[in-house]
């Protein structure tokens, strides 16, 4: 086999110089190699050496029979033998040399060949371990060992490749539900330890046949060979979803995480790898609407709804931009001698070809999207402003209230933002009253006590709304910092003709009554519901019974025109 010449002076220059070193010695007065794996003149110069010395001895030997043993005929045989001879054991030993010589020099070589063999064979394992590596790095989460976006998204691209009528496959994307929730409670630390938890059993899960990927963060998507069947898919997706019914034990503490799947088969939901994992997006997100914890097969019909989004955003920041939201005010009427005790103000989108549309129209995509924070601090300042004009008129209820959504709650700078605006409305801090919902207090209880000790410490009031409906846990009510219960209009629609929803309700009144908290009832709509809260020594109410939410123009006039003993005509 040829060897590289350049290769081993390049990758190998320490054995090059070390075989120049060994061709140094007698036998270089008559080889000199540019290199000793130059073997190409080696018969030339072994033939004109054997010529020169036969020549040589030829005429030496000739010499010496024409001048010392011609005349005798004995001696000149005996010295004809004896010159043969010494040709035949000097042309050996001649021969044997030079054979020795080139025989050191190809053992040199082979060795040489041998050596850089080795060395490129340890050269190659070692490009093969870096190239795993490497590949490892490309296509792998460092996580959880998982493949990664890059590995699975090239997976499916090979499979379309090959695509055929008889190629069939199914995308399950996964989203872990609230887990933002673990990494703000423990650190990011327990958060990875929670990843690479459900990683693994997710891989347990679907089998050595199919491929799960961590796309990144808390998602991933897996991907079942060779599966379009429904029966199939669901009873797979199912068995995911009871990875998560059971809780988690992080830190000293219990969390229930769970999952919202979105489903996609090939070639039904799409042709292409950014079309399927586009849709697989959009079949999980319905899953998180719906309330998370699911899964979901992908429609048509979600797209749409995608796009009704998409609008939505634009349409709301251009609402934001031009300044189409206004306040609507609700009376909170103190039931025990018929006043107005307050006002609740209620966003309202005044859309330049839709007219006014409610909150829960708008509020819950405009949290989704983060266009909230702007949304929330207009209520805030608009209301704050118009509270302080009723003040100074003399015309003013007693408090102002203000719904809180989870992400104004929640906020870094909701504190500072609160202190800013009621300090520049010139409003006293214990005329406003901030309404937070069960859901947005339970979703993180130690982190809620915490602001809510601080909104208390400014001097705010704090309502607890829609009770009844979320958790209700006794437990958790005693430790709240909260000055008033709002019991849900859902309860109230019932209490006429349902004993059960009756005696909620006057449990509710009588328990908040012994925690010393006031109570509200909303969604009054009628005499009889009114005449029972009143029985149960309920303190305030509101609803359609006493008035719908009015712009700040009509409450104007209400105030102006009201006396307490002309309430009943409010009413």
């Amino acid at each position: 086999m040829p060897i590289n010449k350049r290769f081993i002076n390049t990758g190998n220059s320490r054995v090059v110089r070390k075989q120049k070193g060994n061709c140094k010695g007698p036998a270089n007065h008559f080889f000199k190699y540019n290199s000793c794996h130059d073997l190409k003149y080696i018969p030339l110069k072994i033939s004109i050496i054997y010529l020169l010395v036969g020549f040589t001895w030829i005429i030496i030997s000739d010499n010496i029979l024409s001048n010392y043993v011609a005349k005798d005929k004995t001696m000149l045989n005996h010295f004809q033998t004896f010159k043969g001879w010494i040709y035949v054991i000097s042309t050996a030993v001649l021969l044997y040399c030079l054979i020795k010589k080139v025989s050191n020099i190809i053992k040199e070589k082979e060795i040489s060949k041998e050596q850089s063999y080795k060395e490129l064979a340890e050269s190659d394992r070692k490009l093969q371990e870096n190239m795993k590596e490497i590949e490892k790095l490309a296509y792998y989460d460092s996580l959880t060992n998982l493949p990664n976006r890059a590995y699975i998204l090239n997976k499916i691209e090979e499979i379309l490749k090959t695509a055929n009528d008889k190629i069939k496959f199914t995308l399950l994307f996964l989203d872990l539900d609230n887990f933002k929730t673990i990494n703000d409670i423990l650190g990011h630390s327990y958060g990875d330890q929670l990843l690479n938890s459900i990683g693994s059993k997710l891989r347990n899960c679907i089998g050595e046949n199919n491929i799960i990927a961590r796309l990144g963060g808390d998602e991933f998507l897996i991907l079942l060979y060779n599966t379009d069947d429904k029966t199939k898919i669901i009873e797979t997706a199912t068995q995911i979803t009871d990875i998560f019914s059971g809780q988690w034990y992080l830190g000293n503490k219990d969390f229930c995480i769970t999952a919202s799947i979105g489903v996609v088969v090939y070639p039904k939901d799409g042709p292409d790898t950014q079309t399927l994992y586009k849709n697989a997006d959009t079949a999980m997100y319905q899953v998180k609407e719906k309330g998370k914890n699911g899964f979901e097969f992908f429609s048509p019909e979600m797209n749409e709804k995608v796009i009704k989004r998409l609008e939505l955003e634009n349409e709301l920041r251009k609402a934001i931009k031009n300044e189409e939201f206004i306040v609507f005010y609700q009376p909170q009427v103190d039931i025990r001698n018929m006043q107005i005790r307050g006002f609740e103000a209620l966003v309202r989108w005044k859309h330049p070809t839709d007219g006014i549309i409610v909150p829960d129209k708008f509020i819950p995509f405009a949290e989704e999207s983060g266009l909230i924070f702007a949304i929330d601090e207009f209520v805030m300042r608009t209301a704050f402003k118009q509270f302080k004009k009723w003040l100074e008129a003399d015309i003013g209820p007693v408090t102002l209230s203000v719904n809180l959504t989870c992400k104004q709650f929640q906020h870094d700078n909701f504190i500072d933002v609160l202190k800013q605006i009621i300090n520049e409305s010139g409003i006293e801090a214990q005329r406003i009253e901030l309404e937070i919902t069960e859901r947005i207090v339970m979703n993180d209880f130690e982190v809620s006590i915490k602001i809510l000790n601080e909104l208390r410490n400014i001097g705010v009031r704090i309502s607890l709304d829609d009770f009844g409906t979320g958790y209700s846990s006794l437990n958790y009510l005693k430790r709240l910092p909260i000055d008033t219960v709002k019991i849900d209009k859902s309860f109230i629609n019932e209490i006429t003709e349902d004993s059960k929803e009756e005696a909620i309700a006057e449990a509710i009144i009588a328990l908040a009554h012994k925690m010393n908290l006031s109570v509200i009832a909303e969604g009054i709509e009628t005499e009889k519901q009114l005449e029972f809260i009143l029985g149960q020594n309920c303190d305030s109410a509101q609803g359609y019974y006493f008035s719908k939410p009015l712009p700040a123009h009509e409450v104007e006039g209400l105030l102006s025109s009201l006396s307490p003993n002309k309430m009943r005509i409010f009413l």
